[in-house]
């Protein structure tokens, strides 16, 4: 039953991290299913190497979640077709015509088109809407195990809001059995208003609130309005429409939490847990080629595999076996958290000179009294970035450093959901290969010490602090407890540059991308572009060929950080946006398109920038 992407497939591309996501496509929305669905290969053969990324660092890093991850394959493009092709299925199920209002399951859209010689195409069968494009319905209903599912649409007109004190009753089948306790005083009795049930989507001209809209039965009385809808909470059923269906079933399981109304569109439906990595040429420590991993793969996968064709391999290709048995090495790794993670492409940048390998070019500037409050550029002409996805939750995200940590150290409440339906065993992973250009800024370390142990400075992080402990979420929690002076500086500086790139250079905010690095011994940040986007013109990394423009660029940027529309009340905000979580930032000053934020556009203060008192650039010189 699933459908074939046809349309938005470029979306899915740009948006990569979407299994398990609702995407709107031209003619409706989608849910994108496993990976497992879209026909890559079971073994590793012939067909598959175009589509092989090769990272170790970044593999062997998957590896202490995935211990039988062998390969990272590429999606396909429409240049570069193959037989495998992401897959989806309809979500929402439920559609209704704009014309006649009909309201219906798409099961049963598609039975009555099915005695007809046409096509199901998502249209009213009913000859007087001339073929009507339906619309889906756009509540859908999520729980913390990252279950989605829809509402109980058929039931909805026989609800009532008595006894409120009336618990949950299910059967052995785990199906609701009599009546359901929600919110908001809304109780479902599990049988459909009449036996000839006949429901339409009736939308008020008038009344453009959620009690104007109707879900109302053609054969008997009942009707009731969607007032209340975001209130609704049911048991979950399990759903998981993103593993597609088993001989004609949908894949579930059971579930005890409670699900409750979301719009389809909200960002709250999914949160995709990816990592990402910056190609470093020295860390990559097996010396195999492509064709190797190929060919030593398909050896263990034959079904007469025998260990001597291993050594025979090795023999013929004038290589260590160990070298072989470390590339099939399956035994536990040490978890890596991020920091240190990144912190091997912050001394890589700026401690290396430019390697012979031909996927990444830089050079190193030194910006000392050329650029204030830096002691470092570097000039990255040629950069490559993959980023893979190994999982999502809904209602809540989770933190970077918790995205590969066992269950064991998982300190959250949502469940995450992996991409593949082997789960943690899955031998391949979907990611995403980009080139691009980027400038690495480094802040003048002992500029930067001085400045981070003044009083007034580490009192206002506090603040930032206090309101992440006080959050609802889990992940705002966490990241509070590792917040720095340092990093908010950094975080916000890295937002002011990006917006005054997209400002005087032409570049489009969306089009380019952060990078933190801040720790004890980390003071930097990277703004990239990649290939595929309208940043990506080679004019970012050119900039650092004249010291003089990229001084008035980062002049500009913090005399426009001075002037937001909305002070004085953002500058002497006491806390604003997602939790408080930031002070004097907002839409008009600091904020950037979610793409291009690391943190969600989270953890922000211009006051830590500019301000005369407190301000890393207290003079703007």
């Amino acid at each position: 039953m699933a459908e074939q992407i046809k349309h938005g497939k470029s979306k899915l591309i740009s948006n990569y991290g979407g299994v398990g996501s609702v995407i709107d496509t031209q003619d409706c929305s989608i849910i994108i299913e496993t990976f497992d669905n879209w026909k890559y290969p079971n073994h590793f053969e012939q067909d598959i190497r175009p589509l092989i990324i090769l990272d170790d660092r970044l593999l062997n890093r998957l590896k202490t979640r995935f211990p039988r991850l062998r390969q990272l394959v590429s999606i396909p493009t429409e240049e570069n077709r193959t037989t495998i092709q992401p897959q989806a299925n309809y979500f929402p199920k439920w559609f209704y015509c704009p014309h006649c209002k009909r309201f219906m399951h798409y099961k049963d859209w598609k039975k009555h088109w099915s005695y007809s010689t046409k096509e199901f195409n998502l249209q009213c069968f009913n000859p007087d809407c001339k073929e009507e494009h339906l619309v889906q319905v756009r509540f859908v209903m999520t729980c913390d195990n990252g279950h989605i599912q829809d509402l109980p649409w058929e039931y909805w007109n026989n609800r009532h809001t008595e006894n409120p004190e009336k618990k949950v009753k299910t059967n052995n089948n785990n199906e609701i059995d009599d009546e359901v306790e929600g919110g908001s005083n809304i109780f479902l009795k599990y049988e459909k208003c009449c036996h000839e049930q006949e429901l339409y989507y009736k939308i008020s001209n008038e009344n453009t609130d959620l009690s104007g809209t109707h879900i109302k039965c053609g054969k008997c009385p009942k009707s009731e309005s969607l007032k209340g809808v975001f209130g609704f909470q049911q048991k979950c059923g399990g759903r998981k429409y993103w593993l597609g269906f088993r001989e004609g079933k949908l894949v579930g399981e059971e579930c005890d939490k409670k699900a409750s109304v979301k719009i389809k569109s909200s960002n709250s439906i999914y949160y995709a847990n990816s990592l990402s990595s910056l190609w470093i040429p020295e860390k990559q420590v097996l010396n195999l080629t492509l064709e190797m991993r190929t060919e030593i793969d398909a050896i263990i996968n034959d079904p007469d595999f025998d260990p001597k064709d291993l050594e025979k391999f090795a023999r013929r290709n004038d290589l260590y076996i160990e070298l072989v048995n470390q590339y099939l090495d399956d035994s536990d790794n040490i978890h890596i958290p991020e920091i240190i993670y990144r912190k091997a492409e912050y001394d890589y940048f700026l401690n290396k000179q430019q390697p012979e390998d031909k996927k990444i070019k830089f050079r190193q500037i030194n910006a000392k009294d050329k650029l204030f409050g830096f002691e470092k550029l570097i000039k990255i002409d040629k950069l490559k970035k993959i980023t893979v996805q190994t999982s999502f939750t809904r209602n809540e995200p989770i933190d970077i450093d918790s995205i590969l940590i066992g269950d064991n150290g998982y300190e959250y409440n949502v469940k995450r959901q992996s991409v593949s339906e082997n789960s943690f065993e899955t031998r391949i992973l979907p990611a995403i290969e980009n080139y691009g250009e980027a400038i690495f800024f480094v802040l003048d370390k002992q500029k930067l010490s001085k400045w981070e142990t003044n009083p007034e400075v580490i009192n206002r992080v506090k603040i930032l602090q206090d309101y992440g402990q006080n959050s609802d979420w889990q992940s705002h929690r966490i990241e509070s407890q590792k917040m720095t002076s340092r990093k908010v500086l950094i975080h916000t500086l890295s937002h002011l540059l990006i917006r005054e790139l997209g400002y005087v250079c032409g570049y489009p905010m969306s089009s380019l991308q952060e990078r933190l690095y801040v720790s004890d011994t980390m003071h930097g940040f990277l703004i990239s572009a990649y290939d595929g986007t309208d940043g990506y013109l080679g004019g970012l990394s050119k900039l650092c060929n004249e010291m003089e423009t990229l001084q008035e660029i980062l002049t500009s940027a913090l005399n426009r950080a001075k002037d937001c529309s909305l002070d004085p009340i953002c500058y002497e905000s006491e806390g604003q946006g997602i939790a408080q979580l930031n002070l004097a930032a907002c839409h008009s000053c600091t904020l950037v398109p979610e793409t291009t934020c690391e943190m969600s556009n989270l953890f922000l203060d211009r006051q830590l920038v500019i301000d005369e008192k407190i301000g890393f650039f207290d003079k703007i010189e």
